[in-house]
């Protein structure tokens, strides 16, 4: 006689019906006090299907069902921070491989040694804001390890682990971005000049100082990237510890090459341009650089030799930003072929170099004004006479021309010592002093500005 076939998780033994389930990655073995008759087991049957079904949507509870097992003290033991903080680690499979092995790292430094055996629903908040105050590091990394205390918190609270996140009243600290530290071109020279007998790394951080790539773009490009014909390259991939990603921005850019990175790529493409594949390799494997440890220490070789004040290799890309906005570049090109996602970076980052890009220019053109008229057109001491004789019926005048009246004036005195008799105050009617064609073509400017064009006539 065939044996009837018992249910799928029901199993009979000593005259009793086990049931099992899976919870929480475990099998789970109970007893249940009914005989092994039809209906019990149709009973246990059901009874498996209702906590198979609760623990799916998440909200089975072993000691309302089993309250005198053993068991359901030890799965509804509160797991401890390191059995969260694997857990939160195991589900952020959208990190980068960099970014996940730098949160492994800062757990397994500063964080798990303090409380990573604590269960995590014990933990206090004074626990917590104790220990970040005891941390001694800069207030970014601070941030960080705030971040990988926070989020083994969050998952709990998704889990139903706490019922309260203490963890998200941990504040960031306020971190003041460092500036650029832009090497000057004459540093980059020297530096470069240094790096001439290693052909492979000179050729590297000339493309570096001049094309503005970051570190990780640098050994990912390949010759295909590269379109000499129209001197550009299509910077479209990232190697991040050995592993191609995508570029920082999750966007692709073609950069514009200048005759000095072009010049630095026409030479490494004697080197690896015949073996169509990646543009820089390690001279001493043969094979790809896996990141910038192996540049690093030629690098620190020149500028050691050079005289130069160290800084990081990847200043070379400030640098080439800082070049380019000096010498009148426009801010939005600079911001396309460094790759920023938006202007905003680039002008908080590179305001200053702007700025005086800016003031360079415009003071420029006054001083190619007076190397033109003052020098060749006038003869020294020339008397100006400035008739505007209608300033008395403007309203402007009254607003705002006094206090520039009077700045002129310290202007020209502290400028142009050597005319004299300038009048303490200028009449409101009329103008007349010792003026210079330069000093007409600054009144000039600012009546324009404003949007009349007085007649300025020479006196004298």
């Amino acid at each position: 006689m065939a044996t009837k076939r018992m249910p799928t998780g029901l199993v009979i033994r000593d005259r009793s019906i086990k049931i099992w389930f899976m919870y929480r990655g475990k099998r789970c073995w109970e007893s249940l006090p009914l005989k092994p008759t039809t209906a019990n087991i149709r009973h246990a049957t059901k009874l498996r299907e209702e906590i198979c079904t609760r623990i799916a949507i998440g909200v089975f509870d072993y000691a309302e069902f089993f309250p005198d097992s053993k068991r359901a003290e030890e799965t509804e033991r509160s797991p401890t921070f390191r059995e969260m903080a694997e857990a939160w680690l195991a589900t952020v499979n959208q990190l980068s491989h960099s970014t996940l092995s730098r949160y492994r790292s800062m757990l397994n430094s500063h964080v798990l040694p303090k409380i990573g055996d604590m269960p995590i629903d014990r933990i206090q908040y004074s626990t917590l804001a104790g220990l970040l105050a005891t941390l001694d590091c800069s207030a970014k990394t601070r941030n960080n390890i705030a971040t990988v205390i926070r989020q083994p918190f969050v998952l709990a609270l998704r889990d139903g682990r706490i019922k309260d996140n203490l963890a998200q009243h941990l504040a960031n600290a306020k971190v003041q971005k460092e500036p650029p530290d832009p090497f000057t071109l004459e540093e980059a020279e020297a530096i470069l000049g240094y790096l001439k007998n290693e052909p492979v790394f000179h050729n590297y951080f000339e493309l570096a100082f001049f094309s503005g790539m970051r570190t990780s773009e640098l050994i990912a490009l390949t010759w295909q990237d590269i379109d000499f014909q129209r001197q550009c390259v299509c910077v479209n991939k990232a190697s991040v510890a050995g592993k191609l990603k995508s570029t920082k921005t999750h966007s692709y850019r073609d950069i514009e090459l200048n005759s000095r990175a072009l010049e630095a790529l026409r030479r490494q493409w004697q080197r690896t341009g015949l073996a169509n594949g990646y543009v820089f390799i390690n001279p001493k494997t043969g094979s790809p650089f896996e990141n910038d440890k192996v540049p690093w220490r030629p690098w620190q070789h020149a500028i050691k030799i050079a005289g130069v004040r160290y800084r990081k290799p990847y200043n070379t890309r400030h640098t080439f930003a800082t070049l380019n906005l000096m010498a009148g570049a426009n801010p939005m090109w600079v911001a396309r072929q460094m790759g920023h996602s938006t202007m905003k970076m680039l002008l908080e980052n590179y305001s200053r170099w702007i700025d005086l890009a800016d003031k360079q220019r415009e003071k420029s053109k006054i001083e190619q004004l007076f190397d033109g008229k003052c020098a060749n057109s006038v003869p020294k001491n020339t008397e100006m006479k400035i008739s505007i004789g209608y300033l008395s019926d403007i309203s402007w005048w009254r607003r705002g021309l006094p206090y520039f009246e009077f700045n002129l004036l310290i202007y020209i005195k502290s400028h142009f010592p050597t005319l004299e008799k300038l009048p303490q105050k200028l009449p409101h009617n009329r103008l007349v002093g010792c003026f210079c064609p330069a000093v007409l073509a600054v009144f000039q400017a600012f009546f324009q500005c404003r949007g009349n064009s007085p007649h300025l006539q020479h006196g004298g």
